[in-house]
């Protein structure tokens, strides 16, 4: 991430290509026949978001997702002008990791992290790698909520969790034990949310 010049609003997500070798025969051939997929992460990302942002309407200003502006070119490749979500203090977002470590995950900032996950099942966000670090708590337009900065897009050609709302709420489940395995926080499925005891 990079700060965005003359926008302190927004931040750039550089995709840049893999440096270590890859093993995978198939996935060498992949990208020997379609060299442009080292860009596939960002354009699911952004269609995605875009998906997200169309079926919330009116509430786009609570989308779960950081919204994403298009791209530029940087002289380290191409980049993905996101909005950047700050603290009260100005500062970069706070990872729920931190938020959960410093103790400061109180009944309103849990309701909060509760509105966040059901925001996710309901617009049916395809989340890839969702963890602790991907999930802030910050200010957008002066509202404290959290937003998932990265992690989210259909990985799959054939795009099974988004033609699925079933195996699409298992993944969105797992991927939020896995946030309270590592938070301490207890993820209650049935209900779809989290609490602290």
């Amino acid at each position: 991430m990079y700060a965005c010049p003359d926008f302190p609003e927004l931040l750039i997500k550089v995709t840049r290509p893999r440096k270590r070798p890859i093993r995978s025969y198939t996935k060498r051939l992949i990208r020997r026949v379609f060299p442009d997929a080292i860009y596939r992460n960002a354009l699911k990302e952004m269609e995605c978001e875009l998906k997200a942002a169309l079926k919330s309407g009116t509430d786009i200003a609570q989308l779960p997702l950081a919204r994403s502006f298009g791209v530029v070119q940087t002289d380290v490749g191409p980049g993905l002008v996101v909005e950047r979500i700050q603290s009260e203090d100005g500062q970069l977002a706070r990872q729920l990791s931190w938020v959960c470590e410093q103790g400061t995950l109180s009944d309103e900032v849990l309701n909060q992290l509760n509105s966040f996950v059901k925001s996710l099942f309901q617009l049916q966000i395809v989340g890839r790698d969702i963890h602790p670090e991907n999930i802030v708590y910050g200010l957008r337009n002066q509202t404290k909520m959290f937003v998932l900065i990265d992690g989210f897009g259909e990985r799959n050609v054939i795009p099974l969790r988004t033609l699925s709302r079933r195996l699409n709420d298992r993944s969105l489940s797992r991927q939020m034990q896995y946030i309270a395995d590592r938070t301490g926080l207890i993820w209650d499925k049935a209900h779809r949310a989290f609490r602290t005891v």
